[in-house]
């Protein structure tokens, strides 16, 4: 199994920043020590009230860990692309790609509908979600075209490259290369660099739930990271997608390749330990995600299962029974922890976890203990190589 992270960056606890750089430079080390792939970072932003005091630049936050690390991936975890300049992301992955080797996942998504959307792009206001849809699509498909190409061009909704009506006027460039100039000196197509150190590109995760993204995505090779849900909806999803690669690629691949799951957890001394530390901090975090969406989405019958029925039970738990019983977060012991994650394996064929441990109000010495429990007794038990993984070592 593939295991990532994305390191605790206390939310709802406004500290030095310093010392959430800190923070987050111990929990990455532990996870390198350990086997894991990549250490991811998130995009937030204008956190008055400390809720999310997440990083606001991922691809800065990735610079900063990889700078301290010899052999973990950093990824970005998501870049909100409507929120960006396409062009200046496609730069910036690139020279980072350089900086690292090679060691960058390039994790995008469209955001969802919050206060910072607008501050940046006014097109980017998610609560015209068919519009920042397009725009999400065009951002992404700009970045892979300047990747990609040596004489680069888009004329799409948003954006028009090169911007029309600039003629080259310095003479130090004559004679005009006829690929990105025409003959009056006009400038018609563009030079994107650095091009990255991955070839063709560092790989592409769509961080996403929405079935339909899962399809696209193998059909372009991308691969997909989702929040955790209940078995029968992840199988919605990761179907399509293996049958769709098995499709694109020409060659059979295994339910779980190239699709991996985001899933909240806690290593606890005990069982008793672990729900009495982690209790509090799931309710207040999901009644913060319901609040956050004004359509329901995440209210409790948002994470029903296909066919599932709400019932007076469901209706009484708080949130952490609700969530614990399926599955869709991991708290408890070792021995609870790995059979939950087994469980995972044989229902929907679980090969890459994303696991965070962000919690408010959980004192930070036991987010360390909980990462060590899972180091040193869950992650062995599994192994760190996925599908993918396994593949590229018997072709090495």
């Amino acid at each position: 199994m593939r295991f990532d992270l994305i390191p605790n960056f206390s939310p709802g606890e406004t500290i030095p920043w310093d010392r959430a750089l800190e923070m987050m430079r111990q929990q990455t080390s532990l996870a390198e020590q350990a086997g894991f792939t990549t250490a991811w970072f998130t995009e937030h932003h204008f956190a008055h009230n400390g809720y999310m005091n997440a990083p606001p630049n991922p691809v800065q936050m990735c610079t900063h860990i990889a700078a301290h690390c010899e052999k973990i991936r950093v990824g970005t975890a998501p870049i909100v692309l409507p929120d960006w300049h396409p062009l200046r992301v496609a730069e910036d992955v690139a020279m980072l790609d350089n900086m690292t080797l090679g060691r960058v996942d390039f994790g995008v998504a469209k955001g969802i509908n919050e206060r910072a959307t607008i501050q940046f792009n006014r097109n980017a206001d998610r609560r015209n979600n068919e519009k920042v849809m397009r725009l999400y699509l065009e951002s992404l498909e700009i970045i892979l075209k300047a990747w990609t190409h040596e004489a680069f061009t888009h004329h799409g909704e948003f954006y028009q490259f090169p911007v029309p009506g600039w003629k080259e006027t310095n003479r130090f460039f004559y004679p005009l290369d006829h690929r990105y100039h025409d003959d009056d000196g006009e400038y018609k197509a563009m030079y994107v660099h650095p091009r990255p150190y991955q070839n063709p590109h560092p790989p592409v995760w769509l961080m996403s739930n929405a079935p339909p993204a899962f399809e696209i995505a193998a059909q372009k090779g991308q691969g997909v990271v989702s929040m955790s849900s209940a078995p029968k909806r992840t199988l919605a999803c990761w179907k399509p997608y293996r049958d769709a690669l098995t499709r694109a690629r020409g060659s059979e691949a295994q339910l779980g390749e190239g699709v991996g799951v985001c899933t909240a957890f806690y290593v606890g001394e005990s069982m008793e330990e672990a729900e009495r530390t982690i209790r509090p901090a799931i309710n207040a975090y999901y009644e913060f995600l319901g609040g956050s969406r004004p359509a329901g989405e995440w209210t409790k019958s948002g994470y029903l299962d296909i066919g599932e029925k709400m019932t007076s039970e469901d209706e009484q738990d708080d949130w952490f029974d609700f969530l614990n019983k399926r599955g869709i977060i991991v708290v408890g012991s070792v021995e609870y922890v790995i059979e939950r994650f087994e469980q995972s394996q044989q229902a929907f064929g679980l090969d890459h976890l994303m696991l965070m441990q962000q919690y408010t109000g959980v004192p930070y010495h036991k987010i360390l203990a909980s990462w060590d429990r899972l180091c040193e007794h869950v992650v062995p038990y599994f192994g760190t190589q996925s599908i993918a993984q396994k593949r590229e070592a018997q072709h090495a």
